[in-house]
């Protein structure tokens, strides 16, 4: 759909929404900055009584100073659902937590040896391990706040993680990879559609859209007054949950597939804002 088939700008802002955010690829440029135009604005919805949210599969760490920069209050979304919890000390909401099993990893590392991938990524909190140093990953998941380490991963791991991602160098594998894992109760593994050759492990019951839930759930918003926005395939879920879904207009085509809109422009030029703007004025 297009976004002019929304109306009027402004038609929506007498309503109470909860509008939850991915960030890579969604809010954030392709430098991982957010305009001071999306900043102004965001806060002045929060002003005027909207509640904005970030849904991410980043670490919390790693999503605080966006969240402090925006100024924004109540619980954030982190692993992609796996945690849900409100940054503030006092907070009496009650952080919800899951983790993927260590031995589930072990077996897989067991299967397929450390030659199969170009680099693993996996953290539980306080520990990080990297197969290989790749500074990319390292920015992403802000490593420098972690105690890091290198090389092989099999069996030195001190707690369930919170993520495990890897990368093949033979996407010939994939297929089998995917096969084992599915092996594992309640879980699977899914490819990244930017980057091919990274896969993530996620729970097919808990995600982005289950921790929509809990925050409808603390400002009592109906599946109608909840809008997101989102760019990949983690973001599905969530789309589909919310009563107004966007799919960013960098995003995979199989989430304008099943969005309401397409956001008026893409990340790089601020097509959260204008989106945004077009509904509330």
């Amino acid at each position: 759909m297009k976004l002019s088939n929304i109306g009027n700008q402004g038609m929506l802002s007498n309503q109470t929404f909860l509008i939850v955010l991915d960030l890579d690829g969604t809010l954030l440029k392709d430098d991982k900055t957010i305009s001071k135009e999306t900043i102004l604005y965001l806060q002045e919805l929060q002003r005027r009584g909207q509640h904005i949210a970030i849904a991410s599969g980043r670490p919390e760490r790693a999503i605080l100073p966006y969240y402090r920069q925006l100024g924004l209050k109540g619980p954030l979304i982190a692993y992609n659902g796996v945690l849900v919890k409100d940054p503030d000390p006092k907070s009496s909401f009650p952080s919800i937590c899951h983790r993927f099993k260590r031995e589930y990893i072990d077996d897989l590392l067991t299967s397929f040896p450390d030659e199969t991938f170009a680099n693993i990524i996996t953290e539980d909190g306080e520990d990080i391990y990297f197969l290989r140093h790749e500074e990319e990953f390292e920015k992403f998941y802000h490593a420098d706040m972690m105690k890091t380490h290198y090389g092989p991963i099999k069996g030195k791991m001190k707690k369930d993680p919170f993520c495990f991602i890897l990368k093949t160098k033979d996407r010939k594998r994939d297929s089998e990879i995917s096969d084992l894992v599915s092996s594992f109760p309640g879980i699977g593994i899914r490819f990244w559609w930017d980057y091919p050759d990274t896969g993530e492990f996620f729970f097919y019951s808990k995600n982005k859209a289950t921790g929509i839930e809990e925050l409808s759930k603390i400002y009592g918003i109906d599946r109608a007054h909840i809008m997101a926005f989102g760019d990949a395939e983690n973001d599905v879920e969530m789309l589909s949950r919310a009563g107004i879904s966007f799919a960013m207009k960098n995003g995979a085509q199989s989430l304008k597939n099943i969005c309401s809109y397409v956001s008026l422009d893409d990340n790089e030029h601020d097509g959260v804002r204008k989106s945004l703007e077009k509904i509330f004025g």
